[in-house]
């Protein structure tokens, strides 16, 4: 096992991390960036300066902001590890895995930068081959310039609907609908909202822009759609759905799925932080003040990981918590950080002025995973919301007792898939709220690791 000693781990190598970083190293610390990839950019710069990335980026304008932000951290000295999965974490300890070796990395300060995922959301037909949700289109596209095949159904509520939609259509895919599920009742959440997202016109005009063209495009649109299942053999054939209560259906290769973005908590849990949840949104998040410094000492996260923003808060907030890390460590004193967070604050207070009314506007529906008793909801264990309803009924009022009475959330996954609806499925059955029936607890190792690797921790044979 390799041993090395650094002021500062960061994990993740999205904007949050490669800003975090470069910020730290830049004040003269030591520190080293963890990725799981084989090149930085995270999700929304994925791969950006990877051979043929240039063609692969249909918005330019994020490449060259991915691209300079990973110049910066190239530029700081901070060194760089891809193709490193960390599967352990504590104050003071990270442990990874690269070239099939595991590596220890002693540190003063931790920086998570895990980012988001996209909700997962269960329903019929869920796990046929050709139903995916809808941001890996893109990440197909930016790691491989592959197109899905058509024709090809986008369902779901989020902002990544209209952006993945206009991007299929300039590749030339056959979309053959879009189905967009967000609510009516969403617009009077988000009104009250309005006035202070006008402080970030650009940002709600680039919205704008997207949701016109692909109104513009000859793909049929279907508002206030529910119900979303899909049908096949062996694969994908066929979407059913309902609008306004009336069923529909469309043939389908590709089913493209999108029901908003939620924190990657996994690790924040796994280091114990506290978490708190957003109703509007319906997602935990790890509990952390303006620089990113959490509940445990020598702990911060930055970026998506803590709240949903985007990318341009997510490098603001990096930056603030790799200044911070800085401060702590007495090498910069209170004036000079206090001056260094003078830009990324002015960035991120107008990142953050549209985000009450885009998160009203894409709230979550209410009936989101009120599925049949037969749909599987964890696929690493073949667990059915049936199961989870019976657990209930039998006495299982936490989602932990659950997890051990069903094995929900016991794969290798460790509920990635199925907190989620784990959690929005018991708390329905109980008629309580999600905070009423907990969230799964996360144990090491937090990614598959071969049994060697742990063995070959005690240094010997």
């Amino acid at each position: 096992m390799i041993q090395q000693q650094w002021d500062l781990v960061v994990i993740g190598a999205g904007p949050a991390g490669l800003s975090a970083a470069a910020a730290a190293a830049e004040c003269g610390l030591e520190v080293v960036l963890l990725d799981e990839q084989a090149f930085a950019g995270g999700q929304i710069y994925r791969s950006v300066d990877a051979p043929g990335a240039k063609g692969r980026f249909l918005q330019k304008e994020d490449r060259a902001e991915g691209l300079r932000i990973l110049r910066r951290f190239q530029k700081s000295g901070a060194a760089y590890e891809p193709r490193s999965t960390v599967w352990f974490a504590e104050p003071g300890r990270v442990l990874a895995t690269r070239d099939a070796q595991t590596r220890e990395y002693k540190t003063q300060n931790i920086v998570v930068a895990t980012g988001a995922m996209e909700r997962p959301v269960p329903f019929s037909g869920w796990t046929l081959p050709g139903v995916m949700a809808a941001g890996a289109a893109d990440i197909l596209y930016k790691s491989a310039s592959v197109v899905p095949k058509g024709p090809i159904v986008v369902a779901g509520n989020g902002p990544l609907i209209p952006l993945i939609t206009n991007h299929l259509l300039e590749l030339g895919a056959d979309i053959a609908a879009v189905v967009d599920t967000t609510p009516k009742a969403n617009m009077m959440k988000a009104a009250p909202h309005m006035p202070m997202a006008l402080r970030d016109i650009p940002f709600l005009f680039k919205g704008l822009k997207m949701v016109a063209k692909m109104t513009r495009s000859r793909v049929p649109i279907h508002r206030n759609g529910s119900d979303i299942n899909a049908f096949g053999k062996d694969r994908l054939e066929r979407v059913s759905f309902a609008v306004d209560g009336t069923p529909r259906s469309v043939s389908a290769a590709t089913l493209l799925v999108h029901e908003g973005i939620l924190p990657r908590t996994h690790m924040s849990r796994a280091l114990g932080l506290d978490h708190a949840w957003n109703p509007v949104q319906r997602y935990w998040y790890p509990v952390c003040d303006e620089n990113g410094k959490s509940s445990r000492e020598g702990i911060y996260v930055a970026g998506d990981g803590v709240f949903v923003h985007g990318a341009a808060a997510a490098a603001a907030k990096g930056e603030l918590a790799g200044i911070d890390v800085a401060r702590s460590l007495q090498v910069l004193t209170d004036e000079d950080a206090r001056r260094k967070r003078t830009r990324p604050r002015k960035v991120l207070s107008k990142a953050l002025a549209p985000r009450k009314f885009v998160d009203g506007w894409f709230a979550p529906r209410k009936d989101l995973y009120e599925v049949d008793d037969d749909v599987l909801v964890c696929r690493c264990e073949g667990v059915t919301a049936a199961a989870i309803r019976e657990a209930v009924k039998e006495g299982c009022h936490e989602v932990n007792d659950i997890k051990v009475r069903t094995r929900c959330g016991m794969g290798p996954c460790q509920g990635r898939m199925c907190g989620p609806a784990l959690a929005e499925i018991a708390a329905n059955a109980l008629e309580r709220e999600v905070p009423d029936v907990g969230s799964l607890r996360i144990r090491p190792p937090m990614r598959p690791v071969l049994f060697g690797e742990i063995c070959g921790l005690g240094g010997g044979d």
